[in-house]
């Protein structure tokens, strides 16, 4: 099996193991080399799925990568403008993959030539005193992982530094200045690039639905369009909100697909002071919004959550709920006064897969050894991405793996209620 050449990353790999592109051939790689390539079909080009698909090809697989519609297209979970990547998580796993995942996306931006991470910086606001010890944890524990960008900050200084925010309620805040505990992702041109480098790369992309074909509980192959038929040695559903129609028995249970509405609110001519780099990624505590700096023109993004209802990617329609339209209103106009009067200039409505304990699933089929599940991305995935694909190409490709990653994203027994 020839192995790819990895874009250069050193040290250790998400799983605890040493990365397969430390690059000198090992004795295991040099057996590995008179064995034939496993082929691995990839179903889903959000960004498990895509990540998942590039790993594997540059570990030696030979891989198709199926989506129906196209990386970051306008129905993914992984499709829009922007995500946050940062690592404040009570997880260390968490901690550890979204650090992981942030070198990833580093390297590829700089391999693909595209802009894909922005150093907006992460203000997190709280109207509660209680929050600041949190805070201060919170930095401690960045501060171990080799992060000291973290600030912890009164009103006066979240004012001064931010005029355009109303902070008259506000008592603290913590704020992360770029790099993995703050950054940007522009997430639909970030599939996309990863997607264009496993193709230049000699993977294989195909714009197709892929239905699995199983057959006593073991997948046997993958139906697409035409009634055609692809099969390989490994099959991989990373599929997002797709997966509990996919695997219903399985998965309907402990899955839950949850609308998304995000809305962008224009600003006013000649005014920068709500657009990257003049404003970070924001949220409130308790207010049910968090948002991002108006970036590439399209105004101030703001999103509204949560949203319980529940939501079908194939058959309901992408519409704003009126009711969030002034729910996000009447929270602009408070938060940020200046943009009071200005007008939604754009939305989009998205989905969740929430799992019912809000991990991570990367895990065998139980009835088909052969077939891998990777999503559940519970409204906190898509930064994770690069990590979350280097984990499942080794656990697929049966290389070395931290067993806590393994508990955490195991497919668990619990049910939703």
């Amino acid at each position: 099996m020839k192995r790819r050449k990895f874009i250069q990353l050193s040290g250790i790999g998400v799983a605890g193991a040493p990365i397969a592109g430390s690059f000198a051939h090992s004795s295991l790689e040099m057996k590995k080399a008179f064995v034939a390539s496993p082929e691995v079909i990839v179903i889903g080009a959000g960004t498990f799925g895509v990540w998942t698909a590039y790993h594997l090809n540059q570990m030696g697989a030979k891989v198709t990568l199926l989506d129906a519609y196209g990386p970051g297209n306008s129905r993914a979970s992984s499709g829009g403008e922007t995500r946050l990547i940062q690592v404040d998580n009570d997880n260390p796993v968490y901690v550890r993959s979204a650090m992981r995942a942030y070198e990833w996306w580093k390297k590829i931006e700089e391999a693909s030539g595209e802009q894909i991470v922005l150093s907006t910086g992460r203000l997190a606001m709280s109207q509660q005193e209680t929050y600041r010890s949190r805070a201060s944890e919170r930095k401690r524990q960045l501060e171990s992982q080799g992060i000291h960008n973290t600030e912890i900050l009164n009103q006066d200084e979240i004012r001064y530094r931010w005029p355009q925010i109303n902070t008259e309620d506000i008592i603290v805040a913590m704020y992360n200045g770029g790099g993995a505990s703050g950054s940007t992702l522009l997430a639909r041109k970030g599939c996309q690039a990863v997607a264009k480098m496993f193709e230049q790369d000699g993977g294989k992309m195909t714009i197709a639905k892929g239905t699995p074909i199983i057959n006593k509980g073991k997948v046997e192959g993958v139906r697409i369009a035409g009634g055609n038929v692809l099969k390989a040695q490994y099959y991989v559903f990373a599929c997002g909100p797709w997966l509990p129609k996919i695997f219903p028995e399985l998965l309907l249970p402990k899955l839950k697909i949850e609308r998304r509405d995000v809305l962008f609110v224009g600003t006013p001519p000649g005014d920068a002071s709500f657009s990257y780099p003049n404003l970070p990624e924001w949220s409130v505590g308790g207010s049910g919004f968090y948002g991002f700096p108006g970036i590439e023109g399209r105004g101030l993004k703001v999103a509204p959550y949560p949203d319980d209802n529940a939501f079908d990617p194939d058959t309901d329609e992408r519409l704003i709920n009126p009711y969030q339209v002034k729910r996000t209103h009447d929270f602009v106009k408070h938060r940020f006064p200046a943009l009071a009067d200005q007008p939604i200039t754009e939305s989009r409505v998205c989905q969740v897969t929430n799992s019912t304990d809000g991990n991570f699933v990367v895990d065998q089929h139980p009835t088909s050894d052969n077939t891998w599940i990777v999503g559940a991305g519970s409204g906190h995935g898509f930064k994770h991405g690069p990590a979350i694909g280097e984990y499942a190409a080794k656990r697929i490709l049966g290389e070395p793996v931290d067993q806590e990653f393994n508990k955490v994203f195991k497919l668990k027994e619990e049910v939703f209620k």
